[in-house]
């Protein structure tokens, strides 16, 4: 099944489950809008609310596997899982929202007395972001902080992703101190990338409560992690000042539900995104690396299909992040994906 079938995101992971020969199952809260894509593609469709515990244990009679790439997942994740859950079929999602994402970790007991694999950020952030942390810790294993840093190229609108954005940033920010996920302000520190010669140096990124500090902190240990985006300093001082109330204000924005925006296709094709991952030790070592990649919308719906056939072919079993349950170089098997290393 995948739900969320007929928005921004899902369209994207419906492209590359056809291209890959898959006849998913099409879900979604609207009648209308799904049953115009399942006569588009001639593919059977589930509508139903997820206020209806019933209605989605109908749906998922017979359901092996379900991708969900409806955001915000603080509000489809929790049910849908539930209901995985009772019908004993994995659950995977694109997942960047760090509070859902946690909540989908903690599922493990669940998921393994059922037999079945929970695996939330099978998108861009978390797996590019875990596979890059993973490889600068071991290039330098006794690091002992680790700074990620991420410029997604994006041709693409979603109005879920908004929602996200505007429901993490009420939340306030996260940093991993001490080994233990801790509240900070939203753009507590900012910070450029220290390479002698790369486009990094022209960017100030920020720190931001993404997914990947968790997924970083349990795949590698690192006790001190800090997770930053793309902002200029003016914008993270107001941020860091008001960042929760420019979530609330971006909440009111995306209020009203917007018509849905295809995918800008010819652009995509020549966008590349980045993440930079630096990490150091109490001698004063340092590693930095950078890993290369397309367009995110794209890699994310690539990335969420690669995981859908990796849990149908390996049966993992229990909540755990992309690496955990596919192997740190998981990342590296999406197409134009490479690893540099980078003189700090």
């Amino acid at each position: 099944m995948l739900y969320g079938a007929y928005g921004t995101t899902g369209r994207l992971v419906l492209e590359h489950a056809l291209r890959r020969g898959h006849r998913p199952l099409l879900a979604g809260r609207d009648p209308v809008r799904l049953s115009a894509l399942a006569s588009e593609t001639g593919l059977e469709m589930a509508a139903f609310r997820l206020d209806s515990r019933e209605s989605i244990r109908r749906a998922l009679a017979g359901v092996s596997a379900l991708v969900n790439a409806a955001g915000p997942y603080s509000e489809t994740g929790g049910p849908l899982r539930a209901q995985c859950l009772e019908a004993a079929a994995s659950y995977v999602d694109l997942n960047g929202e760090i509070d859902d994402f946690l909540q989908a970790l903690s599922c493990d007991t669940e998921a393994r007395a059922r037999g079945i694999a929970i695996i939330p950020g099978a998108g861009f952030g978390v797996v590019f972001g875990e596979a890059l942390a993973a490889h600068v810790t071991r290039r330098l294993p006794d690091a002992s902080w680790l700074r990620i840093s991420l410029a997604a190229a994006n041709a693409s609108h979603s109005h879920g992703a908004e929602r996200s954005t505007a429901l993490v940033l009420v939340g306030g920010g996260y940093a991993v101190s001490g080994g233990k996920l801790l509240k900070r302000p939203v753009a507590f520190t900012t910070w450029r990338v220290a390479a002698e010669i790369n486009e990094a140096s022209r960017l100030r990124f920020a720190a931001a409560p993404r997914a990947e500090l968790v997924a970083a902190q349990r795949l590698t240990g690192v006790k001190e992690i800090v997770a930053g985006v793309p902002l200029s300093l003016p914008a993270a001082l107001v941020m860091r000042a008001a960042g929760p109330l420019v979530g609330a204000l971006l909440l009111r924005k995306t209020a009203r539900r917007p018509s849905a925006k295809p995918a800008a296709k010819t652009a995509a094709a020549n966008l590349r995104s980045r993440v930079w991952a630096e990490a150091g030790n109490s001698a004063g070592n340092r590693v930095l690396s950078v890993l290369e990649t397309g367009e995110g919308y794209q890699l994310a719906a690539a990335a969420a299909v690669a995981a859908l056939e990796k849990t149908l072919a390996t049966r993992p079993v229990g909540a755990l992040t992309p690496a955990q349950a596919f192997g740190a170089e998981f990342a590296l098997s999406l197409p134009g994906t490479s690893i540099c290393d980078l003189q700090c």
